[in-house]
């Protein structure tokens, strides 16, 4: 898949979002929907063959055959801090994830140089708090 295809999708996706209301079950369909949009860059990712720390390629391989590596390893944390150091590494990533970002969130999204320094100190400190 092409970046502006993935783009293309993130705004299918947004009105679905947007519309969405503050109780308990729209937050559990918002969720919903900004996972598709995290899950389709990660797609893109790994079609590109990127991988940090062995993640999620090698991690897959590993939870084959070692239960520590189950679908709770592969969490959002883990998802997101994968991401955010594409994104400081590969200028596509950043491209989509700053799309994301300042599709759904305009107003607290500063320009993309903002953007990349944001991830960059969220990097720096790990506030993940999550290991690969």
């Amino acid at each position: 898949m092409k970046i502006e295809r993935i783009k293309a999708e993130i705004l299918k996706i947004y009105p679905k979002w947007k519309e969405l209301g503050h109780c308990f079950d729209d937050d559990k369909y918002a969720e919903m929907y900004e996972g598709s949009v995290r899950d389709l860059i990660i797609s893109y990712c790994e079609s590109k063959g990127y991988e940090v720390e062995g993640y999620p390629f090698q991690k897959r391989i590993l939870g084959e055959t070692d239960d520590y590596y189950d679908e709770d390893y592969f969490c959002y944390e883990r998802n997101l801090k994968y991401l955010d150091i594409l994104a400081s590494t590969h200028d596509g990533i950043l491209e989509l994830m700053y799309f994301y970002s300042k599709t759904f969130w305009p107003d607290q999204v500063g320009t993309r140089e903002e953007y990349r320094n944001y991830i960059l100190e969220n990097i720096k400190s790990n506030s993940y708090d999550i290991e690969f």
